[in-house]
């Protein structure tokens, strides 16, 4: 898997114009605390690996390299790596079906399970009898990553439906949606926030491949991403959790959910072979792009599709949080030629 001179001559510029001495020593700082290692090594090390193996320091941090041997870091797959095999192997013009919410639910209709609203070509009016139908709504900005842009409304709250309806079109909340009613499994864990299953597919023509698998948790936000106070857990094969959660971003890891109590180490995908099946189905309906993170929210009834990413985003173990030492790249070289 070569990142070829072009790309990660780019990435060393980018690199090299946000370079900041202070944020290298306070995350070598952090790290030597947190793994009982020399400050001045870590540092001399995150600056080697994001100039020689591909390595920016977020990752170096999030995916513990601090603790791993050179051999078991080249397991584990970082950003750049990534985001190189997604601009090489997804063809970026097909890919706007994924960055623009409204056309991904117009074209993946049959999967998401749940009714929509386009401000751009519905009223005021049909805004309110929408609300009617579905009290609670989720209200997002269409073009939007990592859990921006993505808000929760209660429709009881709305006394002037014109004014409502043009707030949201002022503020870009263009795509409302139906609230997803989670499986009553997942419910137990946080019923305030819908808890999502990340699956990452490749295509190769014929045969779909899960090269890596994450369940994330909210705690009680409208997203369960990060910026929304989210943390996630690996799974195996089988849908099941390989150990503690974490955030990727802090030294904070759960055994159990931190509000419910539920066990994260115990914890298994309800429905797990339906939303592979899903996965399997979704990833033929745009070949051209054949490398997708999707997130999947399952319900009493089945799995649904709530968007796709183009670029997947990563998500890898960490070895303080669950002793595994070996990352998805593996999973990726075993199927991915380009």
């Amino acid at each position: 898997m070569k990142i070829d001179l072009n790309a990660r001559v780019k990435y060393l510029v980018r690199r090299a114009r946000r370079f900041s001495p202070s944020r290298v020593t306070g995350f070598a700082r952090q790290i030597a605390h947190e793994q009982g290692k020399w400050m001045p090594a870590v540092a001399v090390d995150m600056l080697w690996s994001a100039a020689f193996h591909d390595t920016a320091f977020i990752d170096y941090y999030e995916a513990d390299f601090a603790a791993l041997s050179a051999k078991e870091r080249r397991t584990f797959m970082t950003s750049l790596v990534q985001h190189h095999i997604a601009v090489r192997l997804n063809d970026q013009a097909a890919a706007e079906v994924f960055a623009d919410k409204r056309r991904f639910h117009r074209r993946f209709a049959e999967f998401t399970g749940r009714e929509w609203l386009d401000l751009g070509e519905a009223t005021s009016s049909d805004l309110e009898q929408f609300a009617a139908r579905h009290p609670v709504l989720i209200a997002k900005e269409p073009i939007s990553r990592e859990g921006h842009g993505v808000f929760r409304y209660d429709a009881a709250e709305v006394a002037d439906w014109a004014a409502f309806y043009n707030e949201l079109v002022t503020k870009g909340q263009v795509l409302v949606e139906e609230a997803i009613v989670q499986h009553p499994y997942l419910a137990a864990y946080c019923a305030g926030t819908v808890n999502t299953t990340r699956l990452v597919s490749y295509f190769d023509g014929n045969d779909v491949h899960i090269v890596s698998r994450v369940q994330k948790f909210g705690r009680g936000a409208v997203s369960d991403q990060f910026t929304w106070g989210g943390f996630f857990t690996m799974l195996d094969h089988d849908g099941a959790s390989v150990g503690r959660g974490h955030s990727g971003k802090n030294n904070t890891f759960y055994s159990v959910h931190p509000d419910s109590g539920l066990s994260i180490v115990d914890f298994r995908v309800p429905l797990w072979d339906e939303v592979v099946a899903l996965i399997d189905r979704a990833a033929r309906v745009v070949p051209e792009v054949p490398y997708v993170g999707w997130d999947v929210a399952v319900t009493e009834k089945g799995p649904v599709l709530i968007e796709g990413n183009w670029i997947p985003g990563l998500y890898e173990t960490r070895v303080t949080a669950t002793g595994i030492r070996t990352g998805s790249r593996p999973e990726h070289e075993a199927v991915m030629t380009w």
